[in-house]
């Protein structure tokens, strides 16, 4: 993990829990206690953080703009809980019939297996890891045609444009890099955001689906502006000024809570 990725880690655990010590940190980065201090004494060094006996506090009101996305193995264990709950308000929005658009994520990815439930959907993607994952339950899959990005396993670029101007969307869900309440839903890289652009004005209807911790993420890519956005679903220690600044400028903001039954789809009938 870059030097930059491990204090990303480490400004969102302390945005969660406030205060951390050293050891804590180098277990979960499985690095030196030396590494760990010397990152502590950047991020100090920036204002991000203040070091205390034994650990770190985060400086009041401090981010981490412009942070590379991580690895995906790494994303897919965060607040696991809040991704879960976000997926299950977000699939109460499907329609009955409707052909949805899903771009990959690990957000996204919990609301995979539970669009089964939702009757005569057809999901239209350019994920080839959700498309992987709709394979086992009983849903209509197109995939986008496109240059395939490994990490994430999305297919990218002018064919994606191609492919979805010959579809009819009716709902497009997406997970993000970011959300700013000025800007809008902020992408990771000019590359990936150039498609998730041309996929965020496929619908009329645009759900975002954002744990709080992307409302501190910044980055000079913009997938879409705030006023195309429908609604956002995010956890509940999403930072309520943020969250008031886009209600009122006409965005449905949903907060939700973690649940502990997690929903488990029908498998596909093979023969």
């Amino acid at each position: 993990m870059l030097a930059v990725q491990r204090r990303l880690v480490i400004i969102d655990l302390l945005r969660r829990r406030g205060a951390t010590s050293v050891e804590d940190l180098a277990s979960r980065l499985r690095v030196s206690l030396s590494t760990v201090r010397r990152d502590l004494h950047e991020l100090e060094r920036e204002g991000l953080v203040r070091r205390v006996y034994g650990g770190a506090v985060l400086t009041e009101g401090s981010t981490y703009p412009c942070a590379p996305e991580r690895p995906r193995a790494d994303r897919e264990v965060e607040r696991r809980e809040d991704k879960q709950a976000i997926a299950e308000a977000a699939v109460g929005l499907v329609a009955r019939g409707a052909t949805l658009l899903l771009t990959g994520g690990t957000t996204t990815a919990a609301l995979v297996p539970l669009v089964a439930a939702v009757p005569d959907v057809t999901v239209v993607t350019n994920s080839l890891d959700v498309a992987r994952r709709l394979s086992v339950v009983d849903v209509d899959v197109i995939v986008l045609g496109g240059v395939l990005r490994r990490p994430e396993l999305s297919l990218l670029g002018h064919l994606v444009g191609v492919s979805i101007n010959e579809v009819h969307v009716d709902h497009a869900i997406m997970g993000v890099y970011g959300i700013d309440p000025r800007s809008g839903a902020l992408g990771a890289s000019a590359q990936k955001c150039e498609t998730d652009r041309t996929l965020a004005r496929c619908a009329q209807r645009l759900t975002i689906l954002a744990a709080a911790d992307k409302f501190a993420r910044r980055s000079p890519h913009v997938i879409t502006a705030v006023e195309g956005i429908t609604e956002i679903i995010t956890s509940s220690d999403a930072p309520l000024d943020d969250v008031e600044a886009l209600r009122s400028r006409g965005v449905n903001v949903s907060v939700v809570n973690p649940t502990s039954e997690p929903f488990r789809p029908a498998r596909r009938e093979t023969s």
